[in-house]
């Protein structure tokens, strides 16, 4: 990319000059990048050691953030980056990775600037612990910020803003900012510019969006259909709980589908192999919880299916923000049973969108031609002189 995206020329400048900032923007505008760039900035020119606190909601958040961070100080994606003296090091704050090396960074770094990104969770155990200091943090950065502020999350994000100095600079960046949530920041930021920045249509990702009218006991069913008939549609179920991920995904697999699941109880080492493996083509399916809905940025995405209808519309435009990245055409099919109907008329009014009711058949893909399924049985034997 080489010219800024509106979301970036609206906020970069009032954040270089030490405003606080309510932005709201969709998911692949380039937020990271226009908080990112103007607070680096801020920090490079700091006159004594300061802290850059980036706070996010999902450990694959931490991760993403932390490449558009490096990319913004011109390094590589290495550990070794940090070792550099000339540029302030990055630390990853996050559970299901090494503790005792998280803490053994911020002993390290302690009394220089540096820059932590970190999930709620992780961030307050080292305070508790007295291993991270906050005292000289003058910028702090919540992004997803309408997820720091629900039930999961908001009395670790409350309690670590009482560690934070004040006065300092505050940035606010999601992709919907619902009106309970903005509520809850007006007495975290002062005099704060709202931002709100749409993609132009044009440059709005084709996502053909639809429902399939299906009772619960019939959805397992339809999606070995389905991906019977396409087992190599690079794809993304999402489902409310860990348990329907695991059960769904096992389903699936006895179907001889190149499938895994992704939430928040497999190990981080676990989640890290799923997600590249589904990036790099050995997985085709991942059935998520919605913590996948957040961070995971994979452009060949072609089909969203919601198993069940989301509870909140905000939940619903990022699961489907999934597919339709990169400029590229997607689909997102959201199977509702008859219990359902009533939210998936307030998901329509709050997402402001029409679903397009489908048959069965309409919703199937088109039967590719006969052949071994992705991921199904062991590769032929070799031949003699092959």
């Amino acid at each position: 990319m080489t010219h800024p995206t509106p979301i970036q020329l609206a906020a970069i400048p009032a954040a270089l000059e030490g405003r606080d900032i309510l932005a709201t923007a969709p998911t692949g505008t380039g937020k990271t990048a226009a908080y990112a760039l103007p607070m680096l900035h801020r920090l490079l020119k700091a006159r004594k050691p300061r802290t850059l606190l980036v706070m996010v909601p999902t450990r694959e958040l931490v991760l993403q953030t932390a490449r558009v961070f490096r990319a913004c100080l011109g390094e590589g994606d290495t550990k070794q980056a940090n070792t550099r003296t000339h540029t302030p090091p990055i630390i990853c704050l996050y559970g299901g990775a090494d503790r005792d090396e998280q803490a053994a960074e911020l002993i390290q770094t302690g009394g220089m600037s540096r820059i932590l990104i970190a999930t709620p969770g992780r961030l307050l155990d080292f305070i508790g612990t007295g291993t991270c200091d906050l005292t000289d943090c003058f910028q702090l950065v919540m992004d997803e910020c309408d997820r720091l502020f629900t039930h999961e999350f908001e009395e670790e994000t409350r309690t670590i803003l009482n560690y934070l100095p004040t006065p300092r600079q505050t940035l606010a960046f999601s992709a919907t900012m619902p009106a309970a949530c903005k509520a809850m920041l007006a007495s975290i930021v002062h005099k704060p510019l709202e931002l709100s920045v749409e993609k132009p249509p044009e440059e709005r990702p084709a996502i053909r969006q639809g429902v399939l009218f299906l009772e619960d006991e019939q959805k397992a069913a339809f999606l070995k259909t389905f991906f019977g008939r396409s087992p190599k549609t690079r794809s993304i179920v999402f489902v409310r709980t860990k348990a329907e991920a695991d059960v769904l995904a096992a389903t699936l697999k006895k179907a001889r589908l190149a499938v895994a699941p992704l939430h928040g109880d497999l190990t981080q080492d676990k989640r890290t192999s799923t997600v590249a493996s589904f990036g790099s083509g050995r997985l085709f399916i991942l059935v998520a919880t919605d913590v996948a809905a957040r961070g995971l940025d994979i452009a060949s995405v072609t089909q969203v299916i919601n198993y069940d209808v989301p509870e909140q519309p905000e939940t619903y435009l990022h699961r489907i923000g999934r597919t339709g990245r990169a400029g590229q055409k997607g689909s997102a099919l959201t199977l509702c049973s008859g219990a359902e109907r009533k939210r998936l008329r307030q998901v329509e009014v709050g997402a402001h969108v029409k679903l397009r009711v489908l048959s069965t058949e309409q919703a199937l893909p088109p039967a590719t031609p006969s052949g071994p399924r992705a991921g199904a049985g062991k590769p032929r034997p070799k031949t003699k002189g092959a």
